[in-house]
């Protein structure tokens, strides 16, 4: 009869997963659309309405690769839960202090939070990797969180955000420097979404011997 019962838990559980990332990326984008709407100026286009878009894109894309890495790492799931999967599933709420941040005229607080977001994203996928491998067939998975693999831009943006929010600060950074450092959350996102899935699938694909 136990075993019947967490046979029937561990089956719902990717789905009661999935659900919960679900919600709470939904809460932080809709968190962002309203702060667009209630404060944000994007139009004309000056240096800091350009940043203000780059900086919208950046977020917004972030959460969505965020989505795709939680759902893809989640559907893998096959065990009963335990509280590192709610803790996991609830840092990807840091993004809500980065929605605050963006288009405002100083750019460092958005580039701390950013900062914030990668230390945060690594510690949110280890803790993802690190449970799936209470699963032996999933004894593999821990290779897509290395440095050199899809999440290195979150690696180098620790530092490299936590330097432009210095130099923000100090008003050391002239726009065109804030404007291509906006950027980059936008390339990062896209190329970690793109590396993950190629990993992923190949990590899906994986047969030991």
């Amino acid at each position: 009869m136990e075993e019947d019962l967490e046979g029937r838990v561990s089956r719902q559980f990717s789905g009661l997963y999935l659900t919960l990332v679900s919600v709470m990326v939904g809460l932080v984008l809709s968190d962002l659309i309203s702060q667009i709407h209630d404060r944000m100026t994007l139009w004309p286009l000056t240096w800091q309405t350009m940043r203000t878009w780059l900086q919208i894109s950046g977020t917004g894309l972030a959460v969505l690769s965020s989505w795709v890495s939680y759902t893809h790492l989640g559907m893998l799931r096959n065990r009963l839960p335990t509280i590192w999967d709610t803790l996991d599933a609830s840092l990807v709420l840091v993004t809500i202090p980065l929605n605050a941040a963006v288009g405002r005229a100083d750019a460092s607080a958005w580039f701390f939070w950013a900062a914030a977001f990668s230390v945060l994203g690594l510690t949110a996928i280890r803790i993802n990797v690190w449970q799936a491998t209470r699963e032996p067939a999933l004894a593999h998975l821990p290779r897509i969180a290395r440095f050199g693999g899809p999440y290195t831009f979150l690696y180098l943006g620790v530092p490299g955000f936590a330097l432009t929010g210095v130099l923000c600060r100090l008003g050391l950074a002239p726009p065109w420097f804030q404007l291509g450092a906006s950027l980059m959350p936008t390339i990062g996102a896209a190329v970690v979404t793109i590396t993950f899935m190629r990993e992923w699938r190949a990590a899906v694909r994986y047969r030991p011997g």
